[in-house]
């Protein structure tokens, strides 16, 4: 590993700081969340019918598994950026090393803010939990 790359508490810190960065500020993400949303819009229209679909068994369009994809096509770019930026040589190597000392910290991280941004990157390789985020996402923006 080469000597520039962060360890420990600073590797923590510094991944947290480009993660919420990427999902506050990266032009590429922030176009992928405003078009995909849209899809999930019609869920919470405020119709008898839409009521009846918030169910927890809500039946999943087929164009969310699409969607699902190409976000995950999308964060492995961004996360191999994330991790070049850091030193390391590959995003196996990247991973491997925060794994390493997150295990060793006994949890993700020492705040708030870097906990909710590792909850993000992880669940962005979860079907499941992109759905979810999504489905709250397009439900918060029709509640406005």
């Amino acid at each position: 590993m080469p000597p520039s790359t962060p360890e420990g508490t600073e590797l923590i810190r510094k991944t947290a700081y480009h993660f919420e960065e990427l999902f506050t500020d990266d032009e590429d993400l922030i176009e992928f969340f405003t078009e995909a949303v849209e899809h999930f819009e019609d869920e919470f229209e405020e119709t008898k019918e839409a009521e009846e679909t918030k169910s927890k068994d809500k039946e999943h369009k087929m164009i969310y598994m699409d969607l699902y994809k190409e976000f995950e096509s999308l964060m492995e770019s961004k996360i191999l950026g994330v991790a070049e930026k850091m030193g390391f040589e590959d995003a196996g190597e990247f991973f491997g090393m925060l794994q390493e000392t997150l295990n060793e910290k006994e949890g993700y991280a020492q705040g708030e803010l870097e906990q909710a941004t590792f909850d993000a990157v992880l669940s962005s390789y979860d079907y499941t939990a992109f759905v979810k985020f999504m489905r709250k996402k397009a439900e918060g923006k029709a509640k406005m």
